[in-house]
């Protein structure tokens, strides 16, 4: 029997009755059965699907508003570092490509355990293939350490050149292992290859990329402007990791020279 509806009155209507068969007629007519228009879910989960729905996009929304904020904030810090090597890059120096046979010194061993900067001179150690004994690295690889970060290295002339611009560097400051002095590592490349110490058993180690600069250093500049050691900005003046081809002894004073190819083909 068709439902009837109860009136104000309290009677009950019947006018459903009469439409509903009509409406029935119209669908069928239409091709369009009950089940096509039945809701997928009872009337009565409906508040509940609709809480939830409500509750996943205010998630939504909040995380996308968390998204935007941090993009824009990456942003502005893209145009002030921007901004801030442009200014450094002014100031580049052309450092002459080094030539094979060109000759310097180790003027500091330095080192740091369990890690940290900056590291402490020590008159004399072992090279190896993961790095210096006695020496350690905080980050672990491939952050820091590991055999293509081995070795770091840095020169007296950036020293220099770098505390000229109101810097305050020295021999370890900056984490390096070896200090050169005498052969600029600003006129070296990736792939370039130094012996140190005695030419029959002292170590061989090969630069692989440049270091970047990190917050840890920090102190050691003016208003933390780290990216006066970037190699983006002024690759003459970056710090170089290497690995070793050739393990052996290091002190302060050993002589280092550059290597050409063929003898570094024959290090490997």
């Amino acid at each position: 029997t068709p439902p009837s509806r109860r009136m104000s009155d309290g009677t009950r209507s019947s006018a459903i009755t009469a439409t509903a068969p009509a409406s029935s007629a119209i669908f069928a007519s239409a091709g369009v059965t009950t089940s096509m228009i039945t809701p997928p879910f009872s009337i009565w989960a409906r508040p509940f699907f609709v809480t939830q729905v409500d509750f996943f996009a205010v998630l939504f929304f909040a995380a996308m508003a968390r998204f935007s904020h941090t993009i824009r904030a990456t942003m502005a810090d893209e145009i002030r570092l921007n901004d801030e090597e442009r200014g450094f890059a002014a100031g580049r120096v052309l450092i002459p490509r080094a030539r094979p046979g060109a000759r310097g010194q180790i003027a500091s061993v330095n080192v740091s355990f369990p890690g940290g900067v900056p590291k402490r001179p020590i008159a004399r150690t072992t090279i190896g293939t993961l790095g210096l004994a006695g020496d350690g690295q905080r980050s672990k690889p491939p952050v820091h350490g590991g055999p293509s970060k081995a070795v770091c290295l840095y020169g007296v002339e950036q020293i220099g050149r770098v505390n000229a611009d109101g810097h305050d560097l020295y021999p370890g400051a900056l984490g390096e292992n070896l200090t050169l002095s005498g052969l600029d590592l600003g006129g070296l490349a990736a792939g370039d290859t130094l012996r140190i110490g005695d030419a029959a058993g002292g170590p061989i180690i090969e630069l692989t990329e440049p270091a970047a600069p990190c917050k840890n250093i920090a102190t050691c500049f003016s208003d933390w402007r780290i990216a006066r050691v970037s190699a983006k900005v002024r690759p003459e003046d970056t710090r170089w990791y290497a690995r070793v081809l050739r393990e052996g002894p290091v002190q302060s004073g050993d002589p280092v020279e550059l290597l050409d190819p063929a003898a570094t083909i024959a290090a490997r």
